[in-house]
């Protein structure tokens, strides 16, 4: 597998990751044979968080007796010195390790976020002390909004950053990755594939995010066996996109550009509790959770509330705050009619 250094970390990271979101999805010794597979194949970054589901659990069980083979991320969305530390505390016992490699601040995706995690009593003196201590050996944010990520950067507090960056949604390119680079920071990729949208040529996506100046590895989540081998076999040896390859991507993309949610949660707040934002990007969640977990969660009620938006007088200033002009009311009755019937029949045949 290809390595590239992350940034003035020094770590010398896979160029393929492993995402850990829908790792909840396999039974647990699957999930730890999946996570070893990795390791086999060459992957040595592995991307957690608190908020994914016995990931870190899973994580940890993993490397044991192999974590001189692996580089851990992990993260918490604690805003707060008080509740991150207790956050990094539960992740070293979560994860059965001395220490976590890069620990990060979790979504910060509104400038307040960044602000509130920066004032006196927030989440990073939380983190200076954990790196003082030993328990952590570096900092990062993770985000999807550009602004906010430049922000974290100008503060030269940051090793690494988390960003949401592919062939689609390039957002990232312009202005974040030169100042990473400029600033010897790491990067990693989330989202490659899109959350899984765009995995129908997952080889070339992933290639041209890692043909991206300044990116070091690229973390699409995985949690079927075929998937694994498939993205590790990409860093053996990594080749960059030909032209052609490039020109097939842009084809794709004006395809998409018009539907495809960029997950900047700066649109429109529903009055009437369409829960907007989840809605949005209900193919990728029910790809990455699975029906069981859609009903757990209710997003089948969730569905049901979007029958509002055809009669809703507040419909065009809703497709108006889309600052990518996608038209958000449209978008949503389009995910009602292929979800809420496939979740509704679950519903009924799980009541019996």
């Amino acid at each position: 597998m290809q390595t590239r250094t992350l940034g003035r970390t020094g770590l010398e990271v896979s160029v393929i990751g492993f995402g850990g979101i829908p790792i909840r999805r396999p039974r647990r010794e699957e999930a730890v044979e999946l996570y070893r597979l990795g390791m086999d194949l060459g992957i040595n970054y592995f991307d957690a968080a608190r908020a994914y589901t016995r990931c870190e659990e899973r994580l940890g069980e993993a490397i044991q007796g192999r974590r001189d083979e692996v580089i851990i991320c992990s993260r918490d969305l604690s805003h707060t010195r008080e509740e991150m530390a207790e956050a990094i505390d539960t992740s070293l016992q979560t994860l059965g390790t001395d220490y976590i490699d890069v620990y990060q601040c979790h979504e910060l995706h509104q400038p307040q976020d960044l602000d509130e995690c920066l004032a006196p009593g927030g989440a990073f003196e939380a983190l200076d002390e954990a790196r003082d201590a030993g328990k952590i050996r570096f900092i990062g944010i993770t985000g999807h909004n550009p602004d906010v990520i430049m922000s974290g950067l100008e503060t030269g507090l940051v090793d690494v950053v988390l960003i949401m960056l592919n062939y689609v949604n390039r957002r990232m390119v312009d202005e974040v990755l030169p100042r990473a680079s400029r600033d010897n920071i790491g990067v990693a990729v989330l989202k490659p594939l899109g959350g899984c949208l765009l995995a129908a040529h997952a080889d070339l996506a992933l290639r041209w995010v890692l043909s991206q100046e300044g990116v070091h590895t690229a973390v699409p989540g995985m949690w079927r066996r075929f998937e694994i081998e498939a993205n590790a076999a990409l860093g053996e040896p990594f080749e960059p996109l030909s032209e052609e390859e490039h020109r097939i991507l842009d084809e794709m993309r004006l395809a998409r550009l018009p539907h495809y949610c960029r997950l900047c949660y700066r649109h429109h707040e529903c009055p009437k509790g369409v829960e907007i934002s989840r809605l949005m990007i209900m193919d990728l969640l029910y790809q990455r959770h699975g029906i069981e977990e859609a009903l757990e969660r209710g997003w089948d009620r969730d569905l049901q509330a979007i029958e509002q938006c055809a009669t809703c007088e507040l419909r065009e200033e809703c497709a108006a705050s889309c600052q990518f002009g996608i038209d958000i009311p449209a978008t949503l009755e389009r995910i009602y009619q292929i979800y809420y019937p496939i979740l509704q029949r679950a519903r009924q045949q799980a009541a019996g």
